[in-house]
């Protein structure tokens, strides 16, 4: 017997998958760090920034830009705990940050803790904890 649980996914869709990849993230004091994915954990994302080592929190983060095609699969969600759920997916929305930035675009995956916009050929991984409010311009 095993009392070992493998840790669930699906929480954060900015996970080991991501290490080696190019993105920039946004933070809420409206600091952009562009750079690559060194190491994820629960709660921090260690990137590398012009040749320096640098850890955001989660919590300080408003959005990440990525490609589309770094966002991949399916995100599962938690049924009844957000009214944003897997129900939307394929909706075209408008997100407000509490940064002040809008985001609009087609929302294309839902997780627990992060929700992904596709614009044009960018997708934006916004954490929920980042959202003042979605609207929904066009639900499928």
């Amino acid at each position: 017997m095993s009392y070992y649980q493998p840790r669930r996914r699906g929480a954060y869709i900015i996970d080991e998958r991501f290490v080696g990849r190019s993105m920039e993230a946004y933070t809420v004091d409206g600091t952009k760090l562009l750079g690559l994915v060194d190491e994820v954990s629960v709660n921090e994302i260690g990137m590398l920034v012009e040749n320096s080592a640098v850890i955001v929190p989660r919590t300080a983060i408003a959005y990440i830009i990525t490609g589309q095609s770094d966002v991949h699969g399916y995100g599962e969600c938690c049924e009844k705990e957000f009214v944003l759920d897997e129900d939307f997916i394929g909706s075209d929305v408008q997100v407000k940050i509490i940064n002040g930035a809008e985001v609009a675009g087609r929302l294309v995956k839902v997780s627990k803790h992060e929700i992904v916009i596709a614009h044009e050929n960018r997708a934006y991984v916004i954490p929920r904890s980042s959202i003042v409010y979605v609207k929904i311009l066009k639900r499928l």
